[in-house]
């Protein structure tokens, strides 16, 4: 046989065991197939060509992609990984290309996404009551695509459930976290899967919180504190002062986890350098329109009448001036925006005091000389 010809059986065989490769029984195919061995959600930045596992803190109104990973054991103990992600980074170091790729099958593939909340945005805690109590929840969200790579979305499932969802941009900012479940559906069985693979679960918090496929979304300046603990659940440890659990309760509202109202203006002060006794309230009448301007009231300010304290948000009235239709940041019942109307009515004088960085303050008394 000539050199030419054994080229040209050469070629034809491999072409032909392409082929077969392409149409092999699907036993065969998962054989040769690299075995999924778990799951994981990935997170992808609007302007990245990548996606990553575990925390991601971005500036609020920020968009950003979900996505499902399945990890598989491939020969010699290789990684492979089945996403539509455009690439991957694990543990810190980027997935070599030719190891994510789409899922072949032959199993049909449905994936189904849930956010990882609090039962409530705001669980009181009895005296007595041990602050490892409180339990995290993986809720089903059936208003998200059941697809590889979805949209994210910062909006708990109980405000998308009472019709939030209509302007989720409303509110770009706040910490949602993530679980996914990739359920395979073999040729003879459509109702109940031959395989499931889950992401992290919702029992592996606290512990897994540096881990854990989380968002968080902040406003720039002094509504950086406020603004994250949207979408946690506020927690009131009622009763007599318990060090031990409010050193627990610190600890979690450090890794965004929940946040309690006493450790959120703890945090605020902190942030300006000052302290709570330090700071200078001023009468003012919420109707007489002080004007919004960083001479005057800005976002940030603190208002308060007795024990209830807002923070301003955002002007929402006529002229510039501060008035009652202006939007502030509440958290008597667990993070909300609110009118300045739905929280102080009627007449009368409220305080407000305003929270300056030490070197914002020192600028301001050095300009005044």
């Amino acid at each position: 046989m000539s050199r030419e010809s054994k080229i040209a059986w050469a070629v034809v065989g491999g072409l032909a065991a392409v082929l077969g490769a392409l149409f092999l029984p699907g036993k065969v195919r998962r054989e040769l197939r690299p075995e999924p061995v778990g799951a994981f959600v990935a997170i992808q930045v609007a302007g990245e060509d990548f996606a990553t596992e575990g925390r991601v803190e971005v500036a609020a109104g920020t968009s950003f992609r979900l996505h499902a990973v399945l990890e598989a054991a491939g020969r010699g103990g290789r990684r492979v990984f089945f996403t539509q992600a455009p690439a991957l980074v694990v543990g810190g170091a980027r997935i070599p290309a030719a190891d994510v790729r789409p899922w072949p099958g032959p199993e049909k593939a449905k994936v189904l996404w849930f956010s990882v909340e609090g039962a409530r945005p705001l669980v009181e805690l009895p005296e007595g009551t041990a602050l490892d109590s409180f339990r995290f929840q993986q809720i089903f969200r059936p208003d998200w695509p059941r697809a590889w790579s979805i949209p994210g979305t910062l909006l708990p499932a109980r405000e998308a459930a009472a019709g939030g969802f209509e302007n989720p941009a409303e509110r770009p900012f706040g910490t949602q976290r993530f679980h996914v479940r990739i359920e395979l559906f073999g040729v003879a069985s459509t109702l109940v899967p031959v395989a499931t693979h889950d992401s992290l679960p919702a029992d592996a918090l606290p512990a897994a919180a540096d881990r854990f496929p989380t968002v968080i979304a902040s406003l720039p300046g002094p509504l950086a504190p406020p603004s994250r603990v949207f979408g946690l659940s506020q927690l009131d440890l009622q009763g007599a002062a318990r060090s031990r659990e409010a050193e627990a309760l610190q600890a979690w509202y450090e890794a965004d986890l929940a946040f309690s109202y006493v450790a959120l203006l703890r945090a605020m002060v902190d942030r300006a350098g000052v302290s709570w006794e330090d700071l200078e309230w001023r009468a003012l009448e919420i109707a007489a329109g002080p004007a919004w301007s960083p001479s005057s009231v800005a976002a940030g300010d603190l208002l308060r009448a007795g024990e209830r304290v807002v923070v301003l948000y955002e002007d929402r009235g006529a002229a510039g001036l501060l008035d009652y239709e202006d939007l502030c940041f509440d958290f008597r019942a667990g993070a909300r925006v609110l009118s300045l109307g739905e929280v102080f009515s009627g007449a009368g004088l409220v305080e407000w005091t305003r929270l300056r960085p030490a070197g914002e303050r020192a600028a301001a008394a050095a300009g005044g000389r």
